[in-house]
């Protein structure tokens, strides 16, 4: 049977939360999940009703509002969600993971009690802010500056392709605070009310259009003291740790737009007549089906035993690396099979097939490019053979 493997990784919360969160898909975000990509459209009411009902708290401790450190919490939810809305699931997944989880594990007890509530109960929306139009995969290159000052810091320079910037209320803001390389790189908690700063341009893409995208800049904003994240000119180690949680989370997203896809092709073939019978008894499509079909069976199980056994204290680069990397190439691979199979119906916006493979690619690039996976892995490889 596929994914018993799964069935026995999840606890009986597990369950129930799955069961609540389609529950919540179905009814919710199925219903408007064509405007959402049609139109870009963020639900921000949508988004709310899931604060309320404790979603965007995954990944924050019970003791500040949230459901929990659980990974495989946070895999279900965003793979749900995925399988309906990729875009909503990654606007989530910047809100609890980028945002949310840096505050959890580096924040003070101030900053914890007064943010960690409110992004709980998605009072406030979150992101995070760190590439820049020369540092993307470079995450050494930014230029970003924080220059102190009688108790302030005041921020000046540009970021890229911020997921949420439009919308978040708060950003984890990185900006240089010494010298260049990886040293002297800070992280701010940073209000998006603050004078001078500028949603510069909202981006229109190819996919993921609901999940609004910009490019933001700084002129001279303020920032107080007390908003620096974690120890001065130490951000770089901190989003550096923190990529890894994004990429095993990030594959959750791709898990989700592959089982979507594999349920309408299996769907789609055993509907669809050709030639007197089933398509479903044609080898060709079943060697389609079976092919994604092993491929999502061992990628999703990988992805639930790394989620498990995720330990933040330890390096968890190649099992990140490796999920990003496969679980990428598998979303993009099961959206194009998927309009293969549907033929000249899965080209159109009648079905949602055309609309998971645009989604699906953006998984092949952000949060580490595929090449940069490739790097990261034969690196560690060559390091581990040594």
């Amino acid at each position: 049977m596929l994914f018993s493997l799964i069935e026995k990784i999840e606890n009986e919360e597990h369950k129930v939360l799955r069961s609540s969160i389609r529950k919540f898909v179905e009814t919710k975000i199925a219903p408007i999940s064509s405007k959402i990509d049609k139109d870009d459209y963020f639900p921000i009411d949508i988004f709310k009703e899931m604060g309320d009902l404790g979603f965007t708290g995954i990944l924050i401790p019970e003791e500040y509002g949230g459901i929990g450190e659980d990974i495989i919490s946070a895999v279900i939810v965003l793979e749900e969600i995925a399988r309906e809305s990729p875009a909503l699931s990654l606007s989530l997944l910047a809100h609890n993971v980028l945002c949310a989880y840096p505050i959890v594990k580096y924040g003070n007890e101030e900053q914890k009690s007064y943010y960690l509530p409110k992004l709980a109960r998605a009072e406030l929306i979150g992101g995070l802010a760190y590439s820049e139009p020369n540092a993307g995969s470079d995450a050494e290159a930014i230029t970003t500056k924080a220059i102190y000052k009688e108790g302030y810091f005041y921020i000046s320079g540009s970021k890229n392709f911020i997921t949420n910037g439009p919308i978040a209320d708060i950003l984890l803001t990185y900006a240089r605070t010494g010298k260049e390389g990886k040293d002297g790189i800070s992280c701010f908690i940073f209000d998006t009310k603050t004078e001078g700063f500028y949603v510069s341009k909202k981006l229109d893409k190819l996919g993921m259009r609901g999940s609004p995208t910009a490019l933001l800049y700084f002129d001279n904003a303020k920032v107080q003291e007390s908003k620096l994240l974690g120890k001065i000119n130490e951000g770089y180690y901190m989003v550096v740790k923190g990529f890894e949680i994004e990429r095993i989370t990030i594959s959750a997203i791709s898990t989700g737009i592959a089982l979507r896809c594999l349920e309408v092709m299996v769907k789609y073939s055993k509907e669809r007549i050709a030639f007197n019978r089933p398509i479903s008894e044609y080898q060709l499509i079943q060697e389609k089906i079976a092919r994604i079909a092993s491929k999502l069976e061992t990628i999703r199980t990988y992805l639930y035993l790394v989620s498990k056994y995720y330990d933040p204290n330890k390096d968890n680069r190649v099992s990140a690396s490796t999920l990003k990397y496969l679980s990428g190439k598998l979303g993009v691979e099961a959206g194009l099979e998927a309009i293969q199979t549907l033929g000249g119906y899965g080209y159109t916006k009648d079905y949602i097939v055309e609309k998971l493979m645009r989604d699906a690619k953006l998984n092949d690039i952000g949060a580490g490019t595929t090449e940069m996976m490739i790097l990261q892995l034969a690196k560690m490889v060559y390091k581990h053979f040594k």
